[in-house]
């Protein structure tokens, strides 16, 4: 099934039946070409429910952690504390990731992804919610 609906990066090419294919695609910022992997509607969704599935796991640690924090003693609330607190974090992070994760990525010219590049819709491109 080919899919040209991209919830973050609008890139002019059609998306796989199956893997992932490189293309090169002009940034509308600064004129640079940026290579862009898209990816099949298929491998897409396993990377959102790997992202669900993080943001899960990180979530039911935090909640352990802050559960395992009434029996235990003075010694060990600090560590526990500091688990449930890094889980919150690390759920809420793979959450944003999961908002993001549309089948599409950056893949050159920064190790660091997009840092100023802009891939967006057409000026006068109804958003998301209107479509």
């Amino acid at each position: 099934m080919a899919k040209r609906e991209w919830l973050v990066h609008p890139v002019p090419v059609e998306r796989p039946e199956h893997g992932h294919q490189d293309t090169r695609v002009q940034c509308s910022a600064c004129g640079r070409t940026l290579t862009v992997r898209v990816s099949s509607l298929a491998r897409a969704r396993r990377r959102q429910q790997l992202f669900r599935g993080l943001t899960v796991g990180s979530l039911a640690a935090a909640v352990l952690c802050a559960l395992l924090m009434i029996p235990a003693g003075e010694a060990l609330r600090p560590f526990l504390f500091g688990g449930a607190g890094l889980g919150v974090v690390f759920a809420f992070a793979f959450y944003m990731r999961l908002g993001v994760e549309d089948g599409v990525s950056v893949r050159w010219p920064t190790l660091t992804r997009m840092r100023g590049h802009q891939l967006r819709w057409p000026p006068g491109t109804p958003s998301r919610l209107h479509r």
